[in-house]
């Protein structure tokens, strides 16, 4: 990675860090309301909220390390659940008893594995240095889609070398396509 970016990366690091902090101490504790009174979806985005806070006070916070090499990880529950406990083992910490259940479930949806393919290692290093695993895991393109996007995101800055271009296009192209 060039200086420039690893500069980028961490300041983009240090920046979501403040704002979790910021975020998380606004947050309103678990016990606010009962569970009874609360939709589906509002008990499912509190535990998202929560995931993420664990994650931001747990692993960057606490100095440990930045998010990207959980942005580039891309593991099953069970290759998270072992980096979670060797993280623990490590010193990070839990507030709640839940909050290791609740991480481990959110790093399995929100980083969890992709298929196998020469364009995954790409994808894993590139892609995630703007946008996370969900966004490309959800869409769905042709191979004219994904090479429009490709483009798109060159233009916007995206450091994809001119080789990586077609591998990385292969790769979305057979994995993310409609009907998938």
């Amino acid at each position: 990675m060039k200086p420039s970016t690893r500069r980028v990366v961490g300041l983009v690091s240090a920046w979501m860090t403040a704002v979790a902090v910021v975020v998380s101490a606004q947050q309103p504790s678990d016990t606010a309301a009962p569970q009874g009174d609360k939709s589906a979806q509002q008990v499912a985005f509190e535990r998202f909220q929560r995931a993420e806070r664990v994650m931001n006070m747990s692993c960057s916070v606490s100095g440990c390390h930045t998010v990207r090499p959980i942005q580039t990880a891309a593991m099953d529950e069970g290759g998270w659940t072992k980096t979670v406990d060797e993280m623990a083992a490590k010193g990070a910490k839990f507030e709640l008893p839940t909050d290791k259940e609740v991480l481990i479930e959110y790093l399995v949806r929100q980083h969890g594995p992709l298929p196998e393919g020469e364009g995954r290692a790409i994808l894993l290093n590139t892609c995630t240095i703007c946008h996370d695993l969900q966004r490309v895991r959800t869409r769905r393109a042709t191979p004219e889609g994904w090479k429009e996007l490709l483009e798109e995101m060159i233009f916007e800055g995206a450091p994809l070398s001119d080789e990586n271009i077609p591998i990385l296009l292969v790769y979305l192209a057979k994995n993310f396509r409609p009907g998938q």
